[in-house]
């Protein structure tokens, strides 16, 4: 959701913010006083000229006030229109975890992983094909709210949602499926697992220990979590039994291969390196939880494009 506050008129291209009068160029050398009213025409032309040098410069101040730039650089640029404010990538994650009632974190600077089934970053479907990056790894966060508030001045009432806004703290391509050598090849002669739609506090920070020897700082599964296996190897699991257990479905990096591969027998990968050490890592060890407390469990929410 995004937020407008109309504090002076604002320009774009051409357009400028100064006033006018009915829209013309006044030329006061060809203005005849006493023809054009009087006595009274002088002081009007005089408060007209007044507005036009003094309304810019009022309204470049109150724009500049603390608060307001505050609350432009947290909140952006505003919309009023409801169906904008929820066709947000942010509003639309956001409204599907309340419907599923899985819980959301906004507290500030709390994260919240969300992997998305057969859906790219923007929020469209992807065509959910095995071995390519056709989900996306998003952390969706909060801001605006009661701790987001200027010190030392009261909150705009109306303004903005006391429990704060949703937005896009970072977002990836990436894989929740097995890539094709795990479907084909499994480790195991049971098949390769594929992670259940759900809510699960799984996962701490630490390290990552790929089966072909990788390592790097990720999160590491450590309760149990709900999947299907792919007895058949045909990449199909709709018709499989639900199982619960320890798997060690770890959430990693896909080390920029061009597809999934060897880089998940069933992990949540993101596709990228940078964006999974300098980008997702970063944002769960600045996660206040985690600051408090190495152990956090981090929650992981896994929808499908059909839940937007």
């Amino acid at each position: 959701m995004r937020l407008i506050i109309d504090l002076s008129r604002s320009h774009n291209g051409d357009d400028c913010d100064e006033a006018v009068i009915d829209n013309q160029l006044v030329d006061t050398d060809d203005i005849d006083v006493e023809d054009a009213g009087g006595k009274w025409f002088l002081p009007l032309l005089t408060c007209g000229l007044a507005i036009g040098i003094v309304v810019r410069p009022v309204s470049e101040l109150v724009k500049s006030a603390p608060p307001v730039v505050w609350l432009q650089s947290q909140v952006g640029t505003l919309t009023s229109a409801s169906n904008q404010q929820t066709s947000t990538v942010a509003n639309r994650l956001y409204a599907a975890m309340q419907r599923k009632g899985y819980p959301i974190s906004k507290g500030e600077g709390e994260t919240n992983i969300i992997y998305l089934r057969g859906g790219d970053i923007n929020g469209q479907p992807s065509g959910n094909r095995i071995n390519e990056w056709s989900d996306a790894r998003f952390v969706l966060m909060f801001r605006g709210g009661e701790s987001s508030r200027v010190r030392g001045f009261p909150p705009l009432s109306g303004l903005a949602n006391p429990e704060g806004q949703p937005y896009i703290a970072g977002a990836w391509k990436a894989t929740i499926k097995p890539g094709l050598p795990a479907i084909r090849n499994p480790l195991g002669r049971r098949g390769a697992a594929f992670i259940e739609d759900g809510y699960y506090e799984a996962w701490r920070l630490g390290i990552h220990q790929g089966i072909f020897g990788r390592r790097e700082r990720g999160l590491v599964q450590v309760a149990p979590v709900n999947f299907r296996r792919d007895v058949n190897r045909d990449g199909n699991v709709s018709g499989e039994p639900i199982q619960i257990g320890m798997i060690g479905l770890n959430q990693h990096s896909g080390s920029d291969s061009k597809e999934v591969d060897k880089t998940s027998y069933a992990c949540l990968v993101g596709q990228s390196s940078e964006g999974h050490l300098n980008q997702f890592v970063p944002l769960l060890e600045n996660d206040p939880r985690y600051k408090r407390n190495s152990q956090h469990m981090f929650g992981t929410a896994i929808l499908s494009i059909s839940d937007l």
